[in-house]
């Protein structure tokens, strides 16, 4: 939308000559025209003398006038006027844009219109001259919106309209990682036409940032997911283009060997290991040796180990792996067998014995009385988390998931029969049974009354009474 001053310049102009004014076509080149509209101020030095003379109030108004219009160059209208690009050179960054000189005007060019990509850098485009489309002229030429993405559209846009032409859902082709976004990448299939691959799509694995998975101009595979016509938005996957790193896992891992792998980060329930791109591995917390300090202890994020396979499972995509500790390579041997001597790690002590880590998924249990302590309070404190304790298998039931412990070098029978002692010194006293008594028998029912009746009975009692008088 073009305004009035800009449509019709020669308002502004009235005093001019006519020879001054530009010509809608065949108008003076600027150099030209520019001479002729300064001849008039050139032509007045008498006017300026008496200004000495003047009144206070003139020279106080002259004082508050508005500063001159910035000089607009006739080329640069002609130019807009035609449809005609310009020539400017982007002379530094500015809030939403870039300030570029175009002639003697000062042009403005949004950020999103100085490319057909967001830039990287705003600062790349500094110093650099280039052709600009006008899209707004306003007041003569003072303000001047302009793009370069415009021009660079049109150039493709054949070309543009060819590449959209051979896109087809489900297709896989090649394109280029044009720019990175926190939600995904955008990737350009030819000719400025470009789709987005968002974050879920970049990788197989977890993705936490697009930097991680993709740099600026790499070339990568790319589906095409989902194109709508009503917008113009292109969906891609890098994830459906590329083979599962998941198919090759049994090939690859294999349970009891180990492997380097990066911890990549924690959660409640233990550590995530990358094994290779797109492969991650967890770690489960209670699968760590005891530390007195937590299983943490020692484990740095971005840390590269080596890692233990105890576990694979292809289908459901889960791999279980452990670090490797001392003696790893025996615990994928037989299961031990009772009266075998081994050493373990204090993964809880309670009241009624200890809990031993023997290795990933093997804890076995010390009864108290055969741990070797003596009884009374503070028996948990005698045996500390994360310390090394020298046991003695006593049996193994279940598969290894029930293993029964004791003490090396402890007197099992012994052991075991002072502690009956013990209980039957502090069992009370046993009490025998009462007595039962003797069952009193009824008293036979008095005889019969002869008399028979209340009246009989009443004066056997009366006779009775006066007999003892």
């Amino acid at each position: 939308m073009i305004d009035e001053a800009t449509e019709n310049p020669d308002t502004e102009h009235a005093a001019l000559p006519p020879e001054a004014l530009p010509q809608a076509d065949g108008e003076p080149p600027a150099t030209e025209a520019a001479p002729a509209a300064e001849e008039p101020a050139a032509e007045q030095p008498a006017a300026e003398e008496p200004a000495a003379e003047a009144p206070a109030a003139a020279v106080e108004a002259q004082a508050k006038k508005p500063p001159p219009r910035k000089p607009r160059d006739p080329a640069v209208i002609r130019a807009f006027r035609a449809g005609q690009p310009v020539q400017g050179t982007v002379e530094k960054v500015i809030k939403g844009g870039y300030e570029v000189k175009v002639g003697r005007c000062r042009g403005f060019c949004p950020q999103s219109q100085i490319d057909v990509h967001r830039p990287e850098s705003a600062e790349g485009h500094v110093g650099k001259t280039y052709a600009f489309k006008i899209l707004q002229l306003r007041r003569g030429g003072e303000d001047v919106v302009i793009s370069r993405r415009a021009l660079l559209e049109a150039e493709h846009e054949e070309e543009m309209k060819a590449v959209r032409a051979t896109l087809i859902e489900g297709a896989v082709m090649t394109g280029r990682v044009a720019r990175l976004a926190e939600f995904g990448a955008f990737v350009d299939l030819g000719a400025g036409v470009t789709g987005l691959v968002h974050t879920t799509e970049l990788a197989h694995g977890r993705v936490v940032k697009p930097s991680d998975i993709v740099s600026v101009g790499d070339r990568v595979p790319v589906k095409v997911t989902k194109l709508d016509e009503a917008t113009g938005k292109i969906s891609l996957s890098i994830r459906q283009a590329i083979t599962d790193p998941w198919d090759s896992v049994p090939t690859l891992f294999e349970v009891g060997k180990a492997y380097q792998g990066t911890l990549k980060r924690f959660a409640d329930f233990g550590a995530f290991v990358e094994l290779r791109r797109g492969i991650e591995a967890l770690a489960p917390a209670r699968e760590f040796p005891p530390k007195a300090s937590g299983w943490r202890e020692g484990l740095t994020v971005e840390e590269t180990l080596d890692w233990v396979v105890i576990a694979v499972d292809g289908p459901r995509r889960r791999i279980t792996v452990v670090p490797a500790f001392e003696g790893w390579e025996a615990f994928f041997g037989p299961l031990p067998e009772p009266g075998a001597k081994l050493t373990g790690k204090v993964a809880k002590a309670e009241v009624f014995g200890i809990f031993v880590w023997l290795g990933p998924g093997r804890v076995g249990m010390v009864p108290r009385v055969w741990s070797g302590a003596a009884n009374g309070p503070g028996f948990e404190s005698r045996f500390p988390v994360g310390s090394d304790l020298a046991v003695e298998v006593v049996d193994v039931q279940d598969e290894g998931r029930r293993i029964r412990l004791s003490v090396e070098g402890v007197d099992r029978d012994a052991a075991d029969a002072q502690q009956a002692a013990r209980k039957d010194a502090a069992r009370p006293p046993r009490r025998e049974p009462p007595r039962e008594r003797p069952r009193r028998e009824a008293p036979p029912p008095p005889p019969p009354d002869p008399g028979g009746g209340f009246g009989g009975h009443l004066g056997e009692a009366l006779r009775a009474a006066l007999g003892k008088k």
